[in-house]
């Protein structure tokens, strides 16, 4: 009989089966792709423990619900190597000039995002998603993925904002950086 489902077998549920614990972190079940928008990065210092990683270590499921992080890792974007991270802001250093003359020359089509970034190399490969949204002509994000981190960004009329993260887990169809809306 075959028996699908989401969440964990409880060691009391499986005879016999030894359970191994989850990953700490999610792991990308995407392959590596091909790097676009690569810069030289800064180097980058040793790493010491942050008051954010101290906050991570302790937090854990919470009693009211155990299993959160396995329902919801589908959710979670990868934790990124300080090189990673160095990378993935070299990238935004290298493209945010041409972002910036997209944004004040009101170029927020899709077409416009696809033909500035191919520039560098990114496109379908790299996992590019790009989406425009109301108010129509007046705003436009996208993500890739170069390499090493993501990389997204939105541009509007006031604004270009910037960011950079570790891929999805489970990410969604469209690309390795964009948030998967459904579940498992």
């Amino acid at each position: 009989m075959l028996l699908v489902g989401c969440g964990t077998a409880d060691s009391s549920d499986v005879a016999g089966d030894s359970v191994s614990a989850p990953p700490s972190s999610p792991s990308p079940s995407f392959t590596g792709r091909p790097e676009c928008a690569k810069a030289p990065s800064d180097p980058v210092p040793s790493a010491s423990p942050t008051e954010s990683d101290a906050a991570t270590a302790d937090s854990g499921p919470s009693p009211e619900n155990p299993h959160y992080d396995e329902n919801h890792a589908y959710r979670m974007s990868g934790q990124l190597t300080a090189e990673n991270r160095a990378a993935g802001e070299a990238t935004v250093r290298l493209i945010r000039p041409a972002l910036e003359k997209l944004r004040k020359d009101k170029q927020f089509s899709e077409e416009s995002v696809r033909t500035v970034l191919s520039t560098w190399g990114c496109g379908d490969d790299n996992g590019l998603a790009i989406a425009s949204g109301a108010p129509q002509y007046e705003r436009v994000w996208f993500s890739f993925h170069n390499g090493s981190s993501c990389v997204s960004a939105e541009i509007t009329t006031q604004a270009v904002t910037t960011e950079v993260y570790g891929a999805y887990a489970e990410p969604d169809p469209s690309g390795p950086c964009v948030e998967n809306r459904g579940g498992h």
